[in-house]
């Protein structure tokens, strides 16, 4: 029997790395420095791995075109499961992986650098002393986080943009509960008041997890802590949480997080954050010293330096072939457009970006190739949602799905969208073993960058 699954397992295993080479793409042949035509790709992200992979795609093979990308980071992240680092349900260096072992094998350079400026009209990306020239430029910067002008806001909260705000979020709240374990249940109100602004899914999504890693992860350490006295509060602008999924998700998301004790507090604007309190509409005043801002993005730095045409948030006019208007041989994707065309509105979502990337570079190689473009056009998939261990949304081409169903969905949509069999590898990995024991709570890669929090009295 051992020895007929050991067969089985070997022939699986060979069929398996058979499809793996079958489905690699053609990698590109040209040289970036010599080739030709030169296309480079700011922005290493869903949109600029996506337009990157489409180009060698349909460029592949051809020795006359060089592509390269350039990113300020060495690695990309999978951004749908950063909340999951907060209570560490996912190690962090699993849900990223190296730009350069993703490009190399598609015949695509990549150079890190920070990118500052473009001269448009000699075609020559500025990263700091270097210059990189272009024939044909894709911009994939992404997005950061804004604040909306509310007084207080970036000197006193925290983001969840990416792996290091996200590990930052989780060591302030275990700074918080050391703090509390010396006061013998004697801790005030701002304390263990954790205030999450935004109700869309990133802000619930964290809200969600933190609960797990206060409830789930911390609470069996700190014996001196009254953990009833922990409040974790959802301030949301909208009259519902989730703005866009179908009511039915709405009011399950709504009922889990009521059942976790998780406050949510709807039609509420902040109108300013202390470092010890989070005002809101009507002059309400939640104390806190910890929040965690979710509630909007604008187009990064970049952008506004850019000479070119804008909207009133200051992102890039695109066409619906994706072209940046008023620059030829410019394309644009992500967060940081905004797409003029009949189409249904393309949120700030992964799959946007990757769509987005695909049809530039299609419509790219189209250009190069002296054939006609073709309009995009989003088509959403659906949207998931983590509520916290157990539970999550799941809406898949119509079909809805919660609670402990929609987790299983969750993690395995999540599991095959990593992308990268070691990343699935390690990450299954970290689920196993969380069944079985409780995340290690050590501070790891803590950041000197922290959200001014007043003294303990």
């Amino acid at each position: 029997m051992r020895g007929k699954l050991a067969i089985g397992g070997l022939i699986l295993g060979a069929a398996w790395g058979a499809y793996r080479r079958l489905s690699r793409p053609t990698s590109l042949e040209g040289n970036y420095a010599d080739a030709a035509t030169k296309i480079l790709i700011v922005g290493g992200g869903f949109g600029g791995l996506a337009a990157a992979r489409g180009l060698a795609r349909t460029l592949g093979g051809t020795d006359d075109v060089g592509v390269a990308l350039v990113d300020h980071m060495n690695y990309t992240t999978f951004w749908p499961m950063v909340p999951s680092i907060i209570p560490s349900n996912a190690e962090v260096r699993h849900v990223a992986h190296s730009l350069r072992r993703i490009l190399k094998p598609l015949g695509i350079e990549f150079f890190q650098d920070e990118v500052a400026g473009v001269d448009f009209e000699t075609r020559r990306v500025k990263a700091g002393e270097r210059d990189y020239p272009y024939d044909y430029l894709v911009l994939a910067p992404g997005s950061r986080t804004t604040f909306f002008g509310t007084p207080g806001a970036d000197a006193n909260t925290m983001d969840i943009k990416g792996l290091r705000d996200a590990l930052r979020v989780r060591n302030h709240v275990i700074d918080r509960f050391e703090e509390a374990e010396h006061l013998d249940g004697r801790a005030p109100d701002d304390l263990l008041t954790f205030v999450f602004v935004g109700g869309g899914p990133t802000g619930v999504e964290a809200a969600a997890d933190t609960h797990d890693l206060i409830f789930d992860v911390l609470e069996e350490d700190y014996p001196n802590v009254d953990f009833g006295s922990v409040r974790v509060v959802l301030v949301n602008a909208g009259d519902n949480i989730l703005k866009g999924l179908d009511a039915p998700l709405v009011h399950a998301a709504t009922r889990r997080l009521a059942s976790q004790r998780i406050e949510v507090i709807n039609d509420a604007r902040v109108e300013e954050v202390r470092p010890d309190a989070v005002v809101i509409s009507e002059g309400r005043t939640i104390p806190t010293r910890t929040t965690i801002w979710a509630a909007g993005t604008a187009p990064p730095p970049l952008v506004g330096n850019l000479d070119l045409q804008k909207d009133h948030r200051g992102r890039i006019l695109i066409d619906e072939c994706l072209r940046v208007k008023g620059r030829s041989g410019v394309y644009a994707v992500g967060d940081c457009t905004s797409l003029q065309y009949d189409g249904p509105p393309v949120p700030a979502l992964a799959q946007a970006a990757e769509q987005e990337g695909k049809r530039a570079a299609s419509n790219l190689a189209a250009e190069i190739k002296n054939e006609a473009p073709v309009a995009f056009r989003y088509r959403s998939v659906g949207q998931l949602v983590d509520l916290g261990e157990g539970s999550a949304l799941v809406d898949i081409l119509g079909v809805n799905l919660s609670g402990l169903l929609g987790a299983y969905v969750w993690k395995a949509v999540y599991l095959y969208e990593l992308g990268y069999d070691l990343n699935r590898a390690h990450v299954l990995a970290d689920w196993t073993i969380d069944l079985f024991t409780r995340p290690d709570t050590s501070k790891l890669f803590e950041d000197s960058k922290q959200p001014n929090t007043p003294n303990t009295p």
